[in-house]
């Protein structure tokens, strides 16, 4: 650790300026006149070369200046001149940057960073200078000399041989391949020029803070030098420039030179509206990043500023104004200061060059997509394969009325009467839409979305509608349109049909073409009243898996299965099966049709800055892939978008010119007329049912129908037998299509059902008995209404009978076959059942389970933000994303629109991967008055001008390094590329950054530094840059980048969805971990791909542990940790745990006391002896009390050391 690191690096640079001057790394001055190619430094010691830097001077005007600089740094090689700057051969534009170097101009200069260690800068003219990390001491040649820290030694002096200014430069002059450069001997004249005059120079009050930090006798002779031999015309040219390089070389010893130009002496003419400092920031504030120059790293620097108060207008150039009058941008539009926008659901204002909106009330939208994709109201999107029935969405109570309902059900006393009146606050019965989801394909994730049925006010009007369009109103079939005081239904084309129930503000549109989906549209006025699968429309996306018992599930899968509305039907077991990669050719055709989503040239992408299409086309492929008809499910995926698209004013026409352009020509005719036209046995329900139009006696009628040997089907077409759907139990099962039935499969053929293993449904376990609707009385509801633990709390909506198994009156189905009493029931979480009493940890609360729901304490929890591997971010409030820029970026920090901040933290990409991917690996922590940076392993301490004093702790646990502060903040880092940030409910709503703004609601963590929310997910990061770096771009999917990667990540990763993790399964949901895995696995292909694929595991393994679910996945070829490094010899102290140790009593941490907001973490620990019962973790060892010392404000004392408070330290604790 290095504890206030100084400002100070003189000693790592050297500089050339003004008339031939050069400093060496050793502080060496001397001046060569000379016009040919020199090397000015390079790295030599070495059997490989890291750099080479080479410059020329000629003059220009009578005055020297440097002409070319050639740079090869780690086989880049770039050569800047005063009208252009190449790269590898290519001109390029600023700022540039690649995976081994940044180039920018900063202020006055051109600054070249390179990741070897090395940085340089060049302001256009005479004046370079390279600095270069410690690492390359004794390492370098060249005129800036060996760097070994001794003057003169071995530059000018070696082996006891003495060399001329000439001779040595003559030993780094390096010509080209063709050229013979010889340098005209310039005679110098030594000891003239007027010492005093100088000395007054470098000596004046203006330079007071410099005197000591660098040598003035250096100067007074550099400055004498130049009065004698300066040629140029202006005269004072050769004087200015060495005063500037000493106040330069004064900056970088850490001081702070005044003003020493005017305008009369040595001036240097600024842009209008900027003034010259001598020692400015060199981190300009801008419009769109006004707050840069609070975090600048580099230290202050010579040329043009912005005067104090205002900031540079990077949205037109033109120069500094006031923050006040800075213009707002959205989507590429200006705004001035003052105006206003107006959206659906927003109003507003550019004020300080950022937008100040309102939120307004809006109804949201919740959609049921390709059979199998669901979104919430608040914007939670999951996959989940059901065959059952399913509670879409529902009016539910508030917690309010739940609770007071009760308190009164318990209450003493209690009459029906006053029970029955809060019995329908807690039921909820405003509307109820339900969703028959089934399998329709040989796959298990082959499921369709069979019919949608819409409850009203307490079920006194239900609305069934299927698949095929039929609409059965309180079970009576109904023509459209539909029109009543409460309801209309009506087809505004053939595609849709649309339900607006006008009393309670409920739309539905549901699409029948080519396959059936729905769009849910529910009022503001139901915000935080919903609940289903459509979640509980409260802008919160992180709990929209909330069951009815109050508990959040950790899965989609546990989620949506507690909400069935069949008791007969089972759960759906989990399937990680990926449809794309059974097949190839499925694969090439969905990546082929659906890229046109993503494509910024396709009819689509006048969306794209409203709706990114990414979801969508996911969705797309994986629909595409998994549907045996691939063309159908490609088509309904493309229109879902569009619909997005519509809905948010963006009329995508003409779409189907490049895609399923089929569904768009006239259908045949297939009917006939006749003057005796009967309808009895000539339909495909009459093939399946007994027709009930035949018991029917009419006088004969003309018109159209089918002719004899057709049958008009549920379209109102005339088909062949072998083209007739089948009907069962309510439902049109498609010609040639499967479904599973009582057990078996069944196969409709000829308009009939043709099953195979279907067991006898008849057969019931005891006490459950069998119902038969075949001889039940009208109206009676059988199997469909039996409750179940799981469906107490749902009122039944009936649409047919069902005949299945019953449980006898008093009892409700336990879900396993059997029956069971009401208040026998369990808690359900995370698909485990918990009896009455019994208690589990959800996060930092307790909940008990009591009449099968959960109660729970009330303690408000941390929240917690991610990032790892190849950029995978999720924010606060649980919205993840990806992506690659080779930048620094603001992670999160609490100066949001305020000045009053307690801390930053700051990401630093560095590439990993040949696809332009990254990883963050460099992290800066601004923590009150400290930085601590954390990088390759290590950290550094560095203290700072600016902020109040914040205690802190940093301990390493495992793995990590753990940093817990005083102002609610934690962070842990793997000492890699995972880091957690953990924030005190305290900061809700506070913080801003990419890890968004922890006000739980994941639609908005995309706002950006103006304030504005972003849909892209590069425009939201490109906004938070710190430094004047290009902009993020759209990365291509490194599988795709590199195929032959692809196998070998997929088998890699596997182990997540294994068996391995199986118990973790139910309680976080793999997948996103899975993608994540395989796309890391693929992206790193320079070296370090199984520490990639390795980081990408624990990522989950550490999900998994924190959810209470540890895992013991490394073995000795996957993933191994060696703990046994640290044990002595023939001794076994260390031991790997997966799941962290008990807290320790460490020298940092004598208590034993850990944060209960530090989760159990991964890595060795040792097992102290009683004789050694103190972990030193400084120096990874088992120490006695008295060896530790002791810890002040994390400063180390030795037993008996005299610490700040000039208090002897007497004891190993303070």
């Amino acid at each position: 650790m290095v504890l206030g690191v100084s400002s100070q690096h003189n000693e790592q640079v050297c500089s050339v300026w003004g008339n031939y001057h050069y400093k060496t790394f050793d502080g060496n001055y001397f001046q060569l006149p000379a016009s040919c190619n020199y090397i000015l430094t390079s790295h030599c010691s070495s059997s490989y070369e890291d750099f080479n830097i080479q410059l020329r001077h000629q003059v220009e005007n009578d005055e020297p200046t440097i002409s070319k600089i050639t740079m090869r740094l780690q086989g880049t090689i770039i050569e800047l001149t005063k009208g252009s700057l190449s790269v590898n051969g290519q001109i390029v534009t600023l700022p540039f940057s690649s995976s081994e170097v940044f180039i920018e101009k900063r202020t006055s200069y051109i600054s070249v960073k390179a990741i070897l260690g090395l940085m340089a800068m060049w302001n256009g003219d005479d004046s370079f200078m390279v600095k270069l990390d410690e690492k390359y001491r004794n390492q370098t040649c060249g005129l800036c000399g060996d760097y070994n820290g001794i003057e003169v030694y071995n530059e000018f002096i070696s082996d006891g041989n003495t060399l001329s200014v000439s001779d040595y430069g003559n030993l780094w002059k390096l010509d080209g391949p063709t050229e013979v450069c010889k340098e005209d001997t310039v005679p110098l004249e030594e000891n003239c020029g007027d010492e005093n005059f100088c000395h007054d120079i470098f000596s004046s009050s203006v330079f007071n803070d410099c005197r000591g930090r660098v040598s003035i006798d250096s100067f007074v002779q550099v400055c004498m030098e130049d009065l004698c031999h300066c040629n140029s015309t202006s005269g004072s040219f050769c004087l200015c420039k060495t005063i500037g390089e000493y106040s330069r070389q004064c900056v970088h010893a850490g001081g702070k030179p005044e003003e020493w130009r005017s305008e009369y002496f040595c001036p240097r003419p600024c842009p209008a509206s900027m003034i010259h400092q001598e020692c400015g920031n060199p981190c300009t504030d801008t419009c769109t990043n006004p707050e840069i120059g609070q975090v600048c790293e580099h230290h202050c620097t010579d040329g043009c500023f912005c005067p104090p108060g205002t900031v540079f207008d990077d949205i037109h150039n033109t120069g500094c104004i006031p923050h006040s009058e800075c213009s707002c941008v959205l989507g590429g539009q200006i705004f001035a200061s003052g105006e206003n926008y107006t959206s659906s659901c927003r109003d507003c204002t550019c004020e300080h060059g950022q937008w100040n909106c309102i939120q307004k009330d809006c109804p949201q939208s919740c959609s049921v997509e390709g059979g199998s994709h669901i979104t919430t109201y608040d914007g939670k999107a999951y996959t989940f394969h059901g065959d059952c029935t399913y509670v879409l969405s529902k009016h539910c109570a508030t917690a309010k009325q739940c609770n007071d309902c009760y308190q009164i059900k318990h209450a003493e006393k209690l009459t029906l009467s006053m029970f029955s009146s809060f019995l329908k606050q807690c039921s909820g019965t405003e509307f109820t839409v339900q969703g028959d989801l089934v399998k329709c394909g040989v796959t298990e994730t082959e499921t369709c979305l069979k019919s949608v049925t819409l409850a009203l006010l307490d079920g006194a009007n239900v609305i069934k509608v299927d698949s095929s369009g039929n609409i059965e109103v309180n079970r009576i079939i109904a023509q459209v349109p539909l029109f009543t005081a409460d309801v209309s239904i009506f087809k505004p084309s053939s595609f849709y049909i649309v339900i607006q129930a006008h009393l309670i503000g409920l739309r539905l549109e549901i699409q029948l073409v080519p396959l059936m989906q729905l769009y849910i549209t529910a009022n503001s006025a139901y915000q935080g009243e919903t609940c289903g699968l459509c979640g509980n429309f409260n802008n919160i996306e992180a709990d929209d898996f909330t069951t009815i018992g109050g508990l959040r599930e950790g899965t989609a899968l546990d989620f949506a299965n507690t909400w069935k509305t069949r008791a007969s039907c089972p759960d759906v077991k989990r399937n990680f099966e990926n449809p794309c990669s059974l097949s190839t050719e499925n694969e090439q055709y969905a990546q082929h049709w659906c890229s046109l989503l993503s494509d910024p040239s396709s009819v689509f992408a006048p969306c794209h800055s409203e709706i990114s299409p990414e979801v969508y086309k996911a969705n797309c492929i994986y629909d595409s892939c998994n549907c045996e008809k691939s063309e159908d499910c490609m088509c309904a995926a493309l229109s879902s978008y569009v619909h997005a698209c519509a809905a948010r004013g963006i009329a995508l026409d003409g779409w189907r010119d490049a895609a399923c352009l089929t569904y768009t020509l006239t259908c045949p005719s297939t009917t006939v007329y006749s003057y005796k036209m009967t309808s009895c046995d000539r339909t495909c329900r009459s093939l399946s049912q007994s027709d009930n139009t035949c018991a029917v006696d009419f006088v004969p009628v003309d018109g159209c129908g089918c002719a004899e040997g057709t049958y008009m089907n549920e379209n109102g077409d005339c088909v062949e037998p072998a083209s007739c759907s089948c009907y069962d139990s309510g439902k049109i099962i498609p010609a040639g299509e499967r479904i599973s039935k009582d057990g078996g499969s069944c196969i409709c053929e000829q308009g009939r059902l043709s099953c195979t293993g279907v067991s006898n449904g008849e057969e019931c376990q005891d006490p459950m008995t069998f119902f038969n609707c075949s001889s039940a009385s009208p109206g009676s509801t059988g199997s469909e209404c039996q409750k179940s633990c799981n469906t107490l709390d749902m009122a039944c909506i009936s649409t047919e009978c069902v005949s299945g198994c019953v449980c006898p009156s008093g009892l409700v189905s336990d879900g396993k076959g059997g029956c069971i009493a009401e208040n026998l029931c369990p808690c359900f979480h995370n698909g485990v059942a918990y009896q009455p009493g019994e208690s589990i940890k959800t996060d930092c609360n307790t909940c008990t389970c009591k009449d099968r729901r959960w109660i729970c304490t009330t303690n408000q929890c941390s929240g917690t933000c991610s990032i790892y591997g190849d950029g995978h971010y999720k924010t606060f409030d649980e919205k993840r994303y990806v992506f690659s820029g080779n930048c620094e970026y603001s992670l999160v920090q609490d100066f949001c629109n305020n000045t009053t901040g307690t801390f930053r933290v700051i990401t630093e990409n560095i590439p990993c991967g040949s696809t332009g991917t990254t990883c963050s690996k460099t992290i800066k922590l601004f923590l009150g008055s400290n930085e601590l940076r954390l990088t390759d392993g290590s950290y550094q301490v560095v203290h700072r001008d600016l902020g109040e004093e914040i205690p802190y702790q940093m301990r390493t646990m495992g793995l990590y390094l753990v940093i817990e502060a005083n102002n609610g903040l934690t962070l842990i880092w793997d000492r890699k590329t995972t880091i957690h940030i953990k924030l005190s409910p305290e900061f809700n709503g506070r913080v801003c950054g990419l890890c968004g703004n922890y006000d739980g609601n994941a639609n908005n963590d995309f706002t950006t530094r103006s304030q504005a929310i972003a849909v892209e997910t590069l425009d939201f990061v490109n906004s938070w840059k710190l430094s004047n770096c290009p902009d993020a771009t759209l990365i291509q999917d490194p599988c795709v980048h590199n195929p032959y990667r692809g196998a070998w990540a997929q088998r890699q990763c596997s182990i997540i969805t294994s068996s391995v993790f199986s118990t973790c399964h139910s309680q976080v949901d793999p997948s996103p971990f899975y993608d994540a895995c395989v796309r890391d696995a693929c992206a790193c292909d320079s070296g370090g791909d199984y520490e990639c694929f390795c980081t990408a595991v624990t990522a989950y393994a550490e999900a998994c542990n924190e959810a209470g679910a540890c895992v013991a996945w490394r073995t000795p070829k996957i993933c191994p940790m060696f703990c046994d490094y640290y044990n002595p010899p023939d001794e076994c102290e260390w031991h790997y745990k997966p799941c962290g140790a008990p807290c320790m009593q460490t020298c940092r941490n004598p208590s034993g006391h850990c944060s209960s907001q530090i989760p159990a973490l991964e890595g060795c620990y040792p097992k102290c002896p009683p004789e050694q019962p103190i972990f030193d973790e400084d120096n990874m060892k088992c120490v006695t009390q008295e060896d530790c010392g002791c810890f002040v404000d994390m400063l180390h004392y030795e037993v008996g050391q005299q610490v700040p408070t000039s208090e002897n330290c007497q004891s190993w604790y303070v």
